[in-house]
């Protein structure tokens, strides 16, 4: 009786043993996802849509931020506006760390554009992170700003082999093509929470590599207490629309890590 109650013991012992290696396993799958940036993340809370996006077709992610309204890049690195960003970066075992800058940065401040990027960029890649870049749109005004902006990002990316994503010029498409989609604030720079959505499909494209198809229009995660929270609610045809434009869209331009 006593062999057969540490067999059972050794058996017990070993499941519980597995299983906690099979847990510890699956949390370290998830990537770790940092957004260093402003008002254009955190509107409509962007990095808990790419979270509920990439959730939502069985990959696993885990997202954080670090923001501030109109913050540039100096004041990150500078710690201004209570931004503690380079800590951050620092103290976290980090997957990759998406880089964001003022929307006006490269069209005001090139010289400040490329000298903090250059400095955020060394910084990531010295604690074993992936730096990534995030190309702003236009402001709804001045379609003509996209060029300047887009080309200051990928000149950057280039010099550093980094990867972009390509959210402005994608937004540049959706305008041509659907003028009638609302993806701009009233204020014709934030974005609408369809504009947010749209920004949240390109990275999970990026990130995951997978179909998005199926990613639903009303996007669900959960607030402090575990209820429902719904991030965004568009019309099916709306969302569908959005969905086959980022499905088809090059991103290889701006791939520079691969090339």
């Amino acid at each position: 009786m006593n062999n057969r109650l540490k067999v059972k013991g050794y058996q017990m012992l070993v499941l519980v043993t597995f299983f906690l290696i099979s847990l510890q396993a699956s949390a370290q799958e998830a990537e770790k996802v940092l957004f260093v940036g402003n008002s254009y993340t955190y509107f409509w809370n962007l990095p808990q849509t790419v979270e509920a996006m990439v959730r939502s077709i069985d990959g696993k992610i885990e997202t954080a931020q670090s923001t501030a309204g109109g913050a540039n890049w100096l004041e990150h690195w500078q710690g201004e506006k209570n931004l503690t960003s380079r800590a951050i970066i620092s103290d976290n075992d980090w997957d990759i760390v998406v880089l964001q800058n003022h929307s006006r940065s490269t069209l005001d401040k090139s010289e400040q554009f490329f000298d903090y990027g250059n400095k955020f960029i060394d910084l990531v890649k010295t604690e074993k992170a992936k730096p990534i870049l995030y190309i702003t749109w236009a402001r709804e005004f001045n379609p003509l700003m996209q060029e300047t902006i887009t080309n200051g990002y990928l000149k950057l990316a280039t010099e550093h082999e980094l990867d972009a994503i390509p959210v402005g010029p994608i937004w540049e498409q959706v305008r041509a093509l659907r003028p009638d989609l609302e993806l701009y604030d009233p204020d014709q720079s934030h974005p609408s929470a369809v504009g947010t959505y749209l920004t949240g499909l390109a990275f999970t494209k990026y990130l995951t590599g997978k179909d998005i198809s199926e990613i639903p229009n009303r996007l669900i995660s959960k607030d402090y207490k575990g209820e429902k929270l719904y991030l965004h609610i568009l019309p099916p045809n709306d969302a569908d629309f959005l969905k086959e434009v980022v499905k088809k869209f090059d991103f290889e331009p701006y791939i520079k890590s691969k090339q």
